[in-house]
């Protein structure tokens, strides 16, 4: 856990990297994608200025356009009280977005994540910040998409995926024999069809193709991470040409305490500001 034997000031900033003074502006967004409709989120401040920076988030396994208890919220509402423009889209399957979690498949999530660069982008360029799983398909879009992509941020990047299905014949620690025997895996109330283990054991590589996006990669993991090791996080930065890995010493996979997203948001105002 975080140390609570540090000075108030030190509390008072992680504070405030989650607080802002002035609500930002919260605009419903649609997107389709093969007939079907993606639901999420624009935050900004209400100004319309077409040369804010843009960020793109993109949510994890099973989770939502708001991130883990918030996570994406509080990063959008941080960004926006510093000038930039905030997206983040439910996938389909997940949220409130179309479709059935049993159907989804990291390829066809990628494609999706593509698609959300593209409408966000415009004619500009989009800083994308992705989690867990979510952080995977962010890498391998933007090797599709890297003209349009200003930087790429991954938090706690799940590459683990491919060996939990194809080595350790597993889920987020549920066994894959209950697939065998009743056709999904029930991960706490959400059910987990073949087709994504499908999709991974049909070769997937999650490091090769991403190597092609030649911009920024800041890749941060928590060296608590109980759900992705920190190699993979490691071997991101590694095979990434752009990239370099932060390690937040005890942070876990889903960054649950202030000090540890105020080392997220940090990051990801020097990046963009990097940029302006």
């Amino acid at each position: 856990m975080p140390d609570s034997s540090r000075p108030a000031d030190h509390f008072s900033a992680d504070l405030a990297a989650v607080h802002v003074d002035v609500d930002p502006r919260v605009t419903p967004l649609t997107l389709d994608h093969r007939g079907r409709t993606l639901r999420g989120w624009r935050w900004d401040d209400g100004s319309d200025a077409g040369n804010a920076p843009r960020v793109l988030f993109v949510h994890g396994f099973s989770s939502t356009s708001a991130g883990s208890r918030q996570l994406f919220v509080q990063a959008a509402r941080h960004l926006v009280s510093r000038g930039a423009v905030a997206s983040s889209y439910d996938r389909l399957g997940q949220g409130v977005s179309d479709g059935d979690f049993s159907d989804i498949t990291v390829r066809d999530e990628v494609e999706q994540v593509r698609e959300m660069i593209r409408e966000t982008a415009g004619d500009a360029t989009v800083h994308v910040v992705g989690h867990s799983l979510g952080a995977v398909e962010s890498a391998l879009a933007a090797a599709w998409e890297g003209e349009r992509v200003a930087s790429v941020t991954l938090w706690s990047p799940a590459g683990v995926i491919v060996d939990d299905m194809t080595v350790h014949d597993r889920v987020m620690g549920e066994p894959l024999s209950a697939m065998r025997e009743r056709g999904f895996v029930d991960l706490q109330g959400m059910a987990v069809g073949p087709a994504i283990v499908d999709d991974v054991r049909d070769g997937l590589d999650v490091y090769g193709p991403a190597a092609a996006y030649g911009g920024p990669v800041d890749v941060l993991h928590g060296s608590a991470d109980e759900v992705v090791p920190l190699e993979y996080g490691r071997r991101f930065a590694e095979v990434m040409p752009g990239g370099a890995l932060t390690v937040v010493e005890g942070a876990d996979h889903g960054w649950s305490s202030l000090p540890w997203r105020r080392r997220l948001f940090d990051a990801l105002d020097r990046r963009i500001d990097s940029s302006r």
